[in-house]
């Protein structure tokens, strides 16, 4: 057996943990009831380009953090001189991995307006091709992921989920 510890944590992620005294391991269906997978989030930072690694890490994340510091109006050209991506491309960045929120930051300094946010967000949707929910952050935004992460894709539902993330964004 096993005492309370973190490895209790693991086992609620559905990973096999040994026992107290390494003599045997308990898998989580030993002891548990409902199993939840890990939530998953991924921050895209402050760059033009994501390295694979990073691609492989971000799949089927429930919340990708993304800059959206540029427009495609920009030009390829800017993008790479300026070193940041554009909204089109943390649309299709979140597409591409299935992930489930895309939350857009880092929006360039000149002009942000409430205009110019929705042309950041409606451009993110186009790259996205309305498979995943896609917010604009703001300082002390909170996106609550529910346990077990969200079960839902976008494609025209409504859940319970996106409700709550919608909420979210009203504060």
């Amino acid at each position: 057996g096993i005492m309370p510890s973190k490895k209790y944590s693991l086992l609620k992620c559905g990973i096999a943990v040994p026992t107290d005294d390494n003599t045997g391991m308990v898998q989580p269906e030993e002891v548990l009831s409902q199993i939840f997978r890990p939530r998953k989030f991924a921050l895209i930072a402050d760059h033009r380009l994501v390295f694979k690694e990073m691609e492989g890490l971000a799949e089927d994340s429930d919340l990708v953090i993304h800059e959206a510091t540029l427009s495609k109006t920009d030009g390829v050209k800017k993008i790479k001189i300026r070193g940041h991506n554009n909204a089109f491309n943390a649309g299709k960045f979140a597409k591409d991995r299935g992930c489930h929120i895309l939350a857009l930051n880092h929006f360039g300094s000149t002009s942000v307006t409430e205009e110019h946010i929705n042309n950041v967000l409606e451009e993110a949707r186009e790259g996205n091709e309305n498979s995943s929910e896609v917010v604009a952050t703001y300082d002390f935004l909170e996106i609550r992921i529910p346990r077990g992460g969200f079960n839902f894709r976008r494609k025209g539902t409504t859940t319970k989920e996106s409700d709550s993330v919608r909420r979210g964004r009203e504060r």
